[in-house]
């Protein structure tokens, strides 16, 4: 039972057929938009994103992005360094030099033989001990080569503040540290990540970010959003469930004899005739089954004929018939075990009895999915049960019905028989559930002569509908 159903049910309201009938056709839309969003591409990037964004995962990144800060970062460090670098004189004074003229200039001094004299010179002259008096030439030699301007310039430099700090830096890693330094600190990735860390809405430039908005959009489709919205709808999951199998809405003005037969079935299989049976003061005959404005007739007429009958005690015998009405049934067509089963029918309380019925190739079980006649509505079912035969037909006296159209359905499964009028239930059992497969009936008869008020009579099916449970 679906929740709109027993909403109904409990407040003991009955839609009108016409709001039956949209609901099926709603359905239908529905249905058919369900089932394309269902295997669009679309549907699935959806799922996709929202099994990711909703994971721990997707949750534990968001918050390690939130919690991330330049202060403390690699970048941080290194540009903390590299600013305490820029700070010192002796760095600064060493790229001075470094860069500068006049090392090459002093450089190619070096290289020359005047600087390797000098050289030589110097190191007798500042040797420990040396008399200028008792080796005068060398340090006249010595005295006239640092006149020289290449020597003097060499000398000056070297005694330069600058050139001293060169000297001392020249041979460390620090230069190569500062140097590594500033080449991180101008890359494209040192300025990306700055920017990055430095930015308070960072998540905003993230993937996941770009994830998450791309899911938000697919939830707001229209589409995405009703296949959803349809997926927690009760009425929309009730009927999903099933799967249609065999429609007949009687529009083409003529009956569809590979789907009916217009006869009991055991006379259209062992005689190829009709027959009347019980009760039955009417033979059917093809002639009674008329349509109009897109419905099938059931008529019901005086009409004296000579048919058959099937006696008890003595077999099939002929006798005359004061009426004669039409019948329907699957029998040759379909039969099914357990299923959804509903037709569109007016019902009409003139004395006759309307009849939508299901039966197998015996008489038991039977359900009547509606019987009317002038006690009114009545729905159940009959089957033998422990050598007895066992009915829970009942008369349905919640519901005040007119002479008018009301779709009858009945959900059979293995579990239990559920009747409904126009969606709300107005029988349930789950006893004797019948498990045999049964074909469906309409028929219009009576057990008595009716009133001549009664006559002609008819029984008018707008259309009928079949469906099974999906695997």
């Amino acid at each position: 039972m679906s929740l709109l159903s027993f909403l109904f049910q409990k407040n003991k309201i009955i839609r009108s057929t016409h709001e039956a009938e949209m609901f099926r056709e709603v359905f239908r839309e529905n249905y058919e938009l369900y089932v394309k969003v269902g295997k669009s591409e679309d549907l699935k990037r959806f799922q996709e994103l929202g099994e990711y964004i909703n994971s721990p995962l997707f949750k534990q990144r968001r918050k390690e992005i939130d919690s991330l800060s330049y202060v403390g970062s690699e970048y941080y460090n290194a540009e903390k360094q590299y600013k305490q670098l820029l700070k010192s004189k002796k760095l600064r004074a060493y790229y001075l030099i470094r860069d500068s003229e006049e090392l090459k200039g002093y450089l190619r001094v070096k290289e020359s033989e005047a600087y390797k004299e000098y050289a030589k010179l110097r190191v007798v002259v500042m040797s420990p001990g040396f008399d200028k008096k008792l080796h005068a030439a060398e340090f006249a030699a010595y005295r006239e080569i640092v006149k020289s301007p290449k020597i003097a310039a060499l000398i000056r430099l070297e005694n330069s503040p600058k050139f001293k700090c060169y000297t001392e830096l020249k041979d460390t890693s620090l230069p190569a540290e500062f140097d590594r330094l500033t080449t991180f600190i101008q890359s494209d990735d040192f300025k990306k990540n700055r920017a990055y860390l430095i930015n308070k809405k960072r998540y905003l430039t993230t993937d996941d970010y770009k994830l998450l908005c791309e899911y938000e959009e697919l939830k707001k489709r229209p589409d995405i959003a009703k296949y959803h919205a349809l997926s927690e709808d009760p009425y929309f999951n009730s009927m999903l469930k099933w799967e249609e199998v065999f429609q007949d809405d009687f529009n083409t003005g003529k009956l569809d004899e590979n789907s009916w037969i217009s006869r009991y079935y055991a006379g259209d299989r062992f005689l190829n005739d009709t027959y009347g049976v019980g009760k039955d003061v009417q033979l059917y005959t093809q002639d009674n089954i008329s349509f109009n404005d897109s419905a099938v007739c059931l008529n019901f007429r005086k009409e004296s004929i000579i048919g058959k009958y099937w006696d008890a005690t003595l077999g099939i015998r002929e006798r005359e018939y004061e009426y004669t009405s039409g019948l329907l049934s699957s029998a040759t067509f379909l039969r099914q075990k357990y299923g959804r089963f509903e037709a569109k029918i007016k019902l009409n309380r003139n004395g006759l009895t309307q009849c939508f019925w299901l039966m197998g190739d015996t008489y038991l079980p039977h359900i009547n999915v509606m019987k009317c006649d002038a006690s009114g509505l009545a729905v159940g079912s009959i089957c033998s049960s422990k050598a007895a035969v066992a009915s829970n037909e009942e008369l349905v006296k919640t519901l005040e019905l007119g002479n008018d159209y009301y779709i009858f359905t009945l959900e059979w499964t293995k579990d239990k028989l559920v009747w409904m009028v126009n969606d709300l239930v107005v029988k349930e059992v789950r006893e004797n559930i019948p498990d045999v497969p049964m074909y469906i009936g309409f028929s219009l008869g009576a057990h008595a002569a009716p009133n001549n008020h009664s006559l002609p009579g008819k029984m008018e099916i707008d259309w009928v509908k079949v469906y099974k449970l999906k695997n």
